[in-house]
């Protein structure tokens, strides 16, 4: 009776808590865009974490499955076929021509017409008609790239779900969105290369347009997205855009102190920059890998992005790296590589497609990483304490390089002007100037010194956002104008009532002349007479 009586409670502790387990589980949606792999590696773990604690994921993300990471077995990936070959020849395999050649302003001009023919591909794509017209589909909470994920407002009216907006940075595409004012007069645009203690009145004065330009423009795609997603989904009663901005319960954002300038953001605004920071997690290496840098005290760990084809690069450039490595004797070197391998390749160089980059980070032997800067590189470098030399190519990492140069995190180089003595000098100085991995070492220190495990305190706030209402998070700015945010109504008001004030004193002043002439006149009439 007494077994009979213990097996029956622990059959009940089993039975309450799956029961109440699937209670608890919601039905979650992650949307990405234009979006690079890049994207989807840094908020993965995220997607991952709220399948492991029992909720239903779905995943769109229009990129080839075999260059994108993270897979997990409870979460169902869409992958519209409609929307993949667009993404990958804008953005998913970019041509290094575009940045050496100096068209990367031509190639930014492009991309709110892109995203338009984009979110029509999705709609349209087989997949997502598929998906769309399953029985019964509800999703409680949407999780949307900020990159022109305003096409997945249409699945977020259709669902009647709370949803969850996350950058990979913060810059002119979100602050006025979401009621930021952007502290143009000390931090750069990410877009621009001024020096945040050098920044002149010219430059403060591009600083202080550029959000305003980003809005217009965002606003003017608004415009022709909005129609065209409420006749994709046939639905008349959309609420405008403008309206789910302003219902966004909060925004995850790929921001840290260390990598980017202290900015001041309101409570809506959650990081979630070191979500892929695991040191005690990190694998060995392959057995080809391993056995490849096993006479070798060193290894450089060389990855310009998931997202850049740098088999593209001309001849002459992809010598000025062979040269420049073939020069280090002791030292070996994996290169993520893109297209056929060159015959000419030097013997302590490896060309790959792809390597497992954190594993190949976190290994005792790794001691510089070669990288364009982007954000999820760099977080992985301050991770594990590997000295940067970064050579950007696109988007926010000119501005990630040049924050961490300024503080003699990194070397940086520009590709449009690099020599083989170039990348020499610049390794030899990470491998040999301690200063270097010293400050890596501190920096890093400090980047994972948390009061809480960056990914559990984003699978708080997105639990969060499904018990609670989020708006005494939100700015008060939402609902103002963009030129109320920036008082600009009222410094028009002041300047209207000091104007006023000097034409009412020079009308004083005019008339007490002409009464004094006058005056004077009759004055000087009376005298003339006597």
């Amino acid at each position: 009776m007494k077994k009979f009586t213990t097996i029956s409670i622990f059959a009940l502790t089993i039975f309450c808590f799956c029961f109440l387990q699937g209670i608890s589980s919601k039905n979650i949606l992650f949307f990405h865009s234009v979006a690079t792999s890049s994207h989807r590696t840094a908020i993965w773990p995220l997607a991952s974490k709220l399948a492991d604690l029992g909720h239903d994921v779905t995943y769109i993300f229009a990129i080839d499955p075999q260059k994108r990471v993270g897979y997990h077995p409870k979460i169902e990936e869409i992958v519209p076929s409609k929307m993949v070959s667009i993404i990958k020849e804008f953005v998913a395999d970019f041509d290094i021509n575009i940045r050496l050649e100096n068209r990367v302003d031509e190639w930014l001009q492009t991309v709110f017409t892109t995203a338009i023919t984009v979110c029509e591909a999705f709609y349209d794509s087989p997949e997502t008609q598929e998906w769309l017209s399953r029985p019964n589909l509800h999703f409680d909470l949407v999780l949307i790239d900020a990159g022109f994920g305003e096409c997945a407002y249409g699945l977020v009216h259709k669902f009647k779900a709370k949803h969850i907006v996350f950058t990979p940075f913060v810059c002119g595409l979100v602050y006025d969105t979401f009621g930021v004012v952007p502290e143009s007069s000390s931090i750069p645009d990410p877009f621009f290369d001024f020096m945040p203690n050098q920044i002149t009145l010219i430059q403060r004065t591009w600083n202080t347009i550029a959000p305003l330009m980003w809005r217009y423009n965002i606003l003017k795609y608004i415009e022709k997205l909005e129609p065209m997603v409420r006749d994709k989904m046939n639905m008349t009663d959309m609420p405008p855009i403008a309206e789910f901005e302003k219902n966004t319960s909060l925004v995850f954002h790929n921001g840290h102190f260390i990598e980017e300038y202290p900015v001041s953001l309101p409570p809506m605004f959650v990081s979630y920059s070191g979500i892929r920071c695991e040191p005690n997690k990190i694998k060995p290496l392959p057995t080809e890998l391993s056995d490849f840098i096993k006479d070798t005290d060193t290894f450089v760990y060389v990855s310009l992005g998931s997202s850049v084809d740098v088999g593209k690069m001309p001849i002459s450039l992809r010598n000025k790296f062979f040269d420049a490595f073939k020069s280090f004797k002791d030292v070996k070197f994996f290169w993520r590589w893109s297209g056929p391998i060159p015959q000419d390749t030097p013997d302590n160089v490896m060309l790959a497609p792809w390597f497992p980059q954190l594993d190949i980070l976190g290994h005792p032997k790794a001691k510089a990483f070669i990288t364009q800067g982007g954000r999820p590189s760099i977080q992985e470098a301050l991770c594990h304490s590997v000295p940067i030399i970064a050579i950007p190519i696109f988007a926010e990492q000119d501005h990630n390089a040049m924050k961490l140069e300024q503080i003699d995190a990194l070397v940086r180089l520009n590709i449009n002007n690099i020599s083989e003595d170039d990348i020499a000098t610049a390794i030899n100085e990470v491998l040999h100037n301690p200063k270097y991995a010293e400050k890596i070492r501190k920096l890093s220190n400090m980047f994972k010194d948390r009061p809480i495990d960056p990914l559990e305190n984003l699978i708080y706030w997105t639990d969060f956002v499904l018990r609670h209402d989020t708006s005494l998070l939100k700015p008060l700015a939402m609902q103002q104008t963009w030129y109320q945010r920036r008082l600009l109504d009222v410094y028009g008001f002041l300047l209207l009532i000091f104007l006023t004030l000097i034409v009412v004193a020079a009308v004083i002043m005019y008339t007490a002349i002409r009464m004094c002439y006058y005056i004077l006149k009759i004055c000087l009439r009376k005298h003339k007479k006597e």
